[in-house]
């Protein structure tokens, strides 16, 4: 079979089966319960495993970039958000609790899961503007207030939902009481947060991940080059290859923001040319980005095909 279908399927089957396995297992096992009841706590775990596998693809491993390639790991991220959403939609039709708290931090959870999947789907992916010149003249004209910066902001919602779910579920008398099954389950939300914290927090800090600005020259009227001298202990690359980068200086936005090298490709590279087009609400101002601006790095990532 096809590398190109190998790696997909059995990433999905990784997903979808094999990780949430053992809290499948742990659950039914611990619980006396009919099989409908059995179901609806199933399809509400499901869910919850499968966002916690979106917050770790959100921190972009390297070993799954170098199986997958960046363009279909977002897409099993976004795919796997609707996925998610859908099971959490079918726990909470069927669902049923009398605890007071259970419930509203259930369905607060849910609602801020349709928010941030709609939200998503529109401002941060192409699903819905690629393919409707109506919802891409809204969203151009939402651009202003709903910029780059708000929308990460607004995403990063999904964790409130993450810690409003893992509270729903300790709060539940006979889910609390499986001992076995609350170790993993905390175990899970542990690894997935304590990845995205390591990504956003303590990476940055590593030398290796470090560099500042050194050139920055407009190639056109909309397109501009941007040099960053490179720490000596920064990995490869290639040109092609995407850095996304956060400039840290005063006065700049410090998110994160993907760029494409154009340099040549070099074993032990000194510096990286970045090639941007100003079309962005941040692009748009990277000519205003000075010389010895510091950066932090993320990458290089380089499969595409």
């Amino acid at each position: 079979m096809n590398k190109r279908l190998v790696r997909p399927t059995l990433v999905w089957l990784i997903i979808l089966v094999i990780l949430p396995l053992p809290l499948l297992w742990l659950l039914n096992a611990g619980l006396t319960d009919s099989f409908h009841n059995l179901l609806i706590y199933d399809l509400g775990l499901l869910a919850y495993t499968y966002w916690l596998t979106i917050v770790y693809l959100s921190t972009r491993p390297k070993w799954l970039e170098r199986w997958l390639g960046l363009p279909k790991m977002y897409l099993v991220h976004g795919l796997l958000g609707v996925c998610a959403l859908a099971l959490a939609l079918l726990h909470s039709q069927l669902s049923f609790s009398m605890q007071r708290w259970g419930v509203l931090t259930g369905w607060l959870a849910l609602y801020l899961a349709i928010g941030g999947v709609f939200y998503a789907a529109f401002f941060l992916s192409g699903w819905l503007v690629d393919y409707s010149p109506r919802a891409a003249k809204l969203k151009k004209r939402l651009q202003r207030p709903f910029n780059h910066r708000v929308s990460l902001w607004l995403h990063r919602l999904n964790f409130v939902a993450i810690a409003l779910i893992w509270f729903h579920v300790h709060l539940i008398p006979r889910l609390y009481q499986l001992t076995g099954f609350i170790i993993f389950f905390d175990c899970y939300t542990l690894v997935a947060v304590a990845a995205y914290c390591w990504q956003h927090f303590v990476a940055t800090d590593l030398a290796k991940n470090k560099g500042r600005v050194i050139g920055n020259r407009p190639l056109s009227p909309r397109v501009q080059e941007v040099t960053v001298k490179l720490s000596s202990q920064a990995s490869p690359y290639q040109a092609g290859a995407v850095y996304f980068l956060s400039f840290r200086g005063r006065g700049i936005p410090a998110e994160w923001y993907p760029f494409s090298v154009a340099s040549a490709s070099q074993a032990a590279p000194p510096e990286v040319k970045l090639v941007i087009d100003r079309v962005g609400d941040f692009t748009k101002r990277i000519g205003q980005v000075p010389p010895g601006c510091p950066v932090v790095l993320q990458g290089p990532f380089g499969r595409f095909e």
